[in-house]
């Protein structure tokens, strides 16, 4: 019987691992500039073992590349952060960024997983998603402790379990024509979705006052726009079922024009926004019911895509787009 490794990877394997390897390399530049920038000595601790467990990824990964004689992508180093430039972020900030982080990260290494079939690979995945489980976990108790932790809404459960008997139900209505309430499971996308907005949106300023090339910082001006425009348009769902609309705190931009982080990098981390907000309002979109609400992430996943189309075009222009392995020739 042959071993797993005896066994080419397939496409799936060799496009997971890649995707993968540049993702974890993009991270340690960002948690290499919080860490250096870190005030608070538990926010420094929980930043340090992130860093160590993602590295141990990131080097497991390399490895698996280089004995299956796949070319190991570019990604990013540290000629693509500087930490020395001046604070751009608060520490509860990268507290918030790294969660958000964690999250797309165990959500893709599952996926990831799913999409493998040899088993030293499948091990591989889970061991990944099983980190960014623990970083989860780890980003959120501080988080709690702290007192930082931004919960979604609270409501009152509903005193019996009921079916829907009427179609107005998805137009937004309730039986008598009063508009009805969001139920949970749009509340949780909503502020799901606006979280990660609020994320997006400081990342977009802190990028947009520091990049280098103009036309990158017109770009982080447009993604900007549109963060905002998720923030409000969401948050008025929530309003109008009189639900508060819980924002995180400290995440303002402190004011420098010194860039941080490589142009490169910066288009990176929109081209890793975008693809996760597409993501997630899909997402949102199938499991939404009123249909006023899908309409709109509709609409949102209209204007991502087109941004994320930008943002590629952009990359291309500048030859910062890595290539994904492709087949040469065909096979005969």
């Amino acid at each position: 019987m042959s071993s797993p490794e005896s066994v080419k990877l397939t496409s799936s394997e060799m496009a997971s691992l890649w995707q993968e390897y540049i993702s974890h390399t993009h991270s340690n530049c960002m948690l290499k500039y919080f860490i250096a920038k870190a005030e608070d000595n538990e926010v420094l601790n929980v930043l340090t073992k992130t860093n160590q467990r993602i590295k141990k990824i990131r080097d497991k990964t390399k490895q698996i590349l280089e004995s299956e004689n796949v070319p190991v992508p570019v990604g990013f180093s540290n000629q693509d952060v500087d930490m020395n430039a001046p604070r751009l972020f608060s520490d509860s900030f990268a507290l918030l960024y790294i969660k958000n982080l964690s999250r797309v990260n165990a959500t893709s290494c599952s996926l990831m997983h799913t999409m493998s079939t040899r088993k030293d690979i499948r091990k591989h995945f889970k061991e990944c998603s099983s980190e960014g489980i623990t970083v989860f976990d780890e980003i959120s108790d501080l988080l709690l402790d702290k007192g930082l932790y931004v919960r979604p809404p609270f409501i009152e459960p509903p005193k019996k379990s009921d079916f829907i008997e009427d179609r107005d139900y998805l137009n937004g209505f309730n039986l008598l024509g009063d508009q009805r309430f969001l139920n949970t499971i749009e509340i949780s996308h909503i502020f799901g979705n606006v979280e990660a907005n609020v994320v997006g949106n400081t990342i977009t300023k802190s990028f947009g006052q520091t990049a280098d090339k103009k036309e990158v910082r017109d770009f982080m001006k447009k993604a900007g726009k549109l963060s905002e425009k998720v923030v409000n348009t969401l948050t008025k769902f929530l309003t109008s079922s009189q639900l508060p609309t819980p924002m995180p705190s400290e995440t303002q931009v402190v004011s420098s024009s010194q860039p941080a982080f490589s142009d490169r990098l910066m288009m990176y981390q929109l081209s890793i926004l975008t693809a996760a907000g597409l993501s997630d309002y899909a997402t949102s979109l199938a499991t939404s019911m009123r249909n006023d609400l899908k309409r709109q992430y509709m609409d949102l996943l209209d204007d991502t895509a087109k941004l994320g189309g930008e943002a590629q075009n952009l990359m291309i222009d500048n030859s910062w787009l890595e290539q994904p392995p492709q087949q040469d020739k065909i096979i005969q």
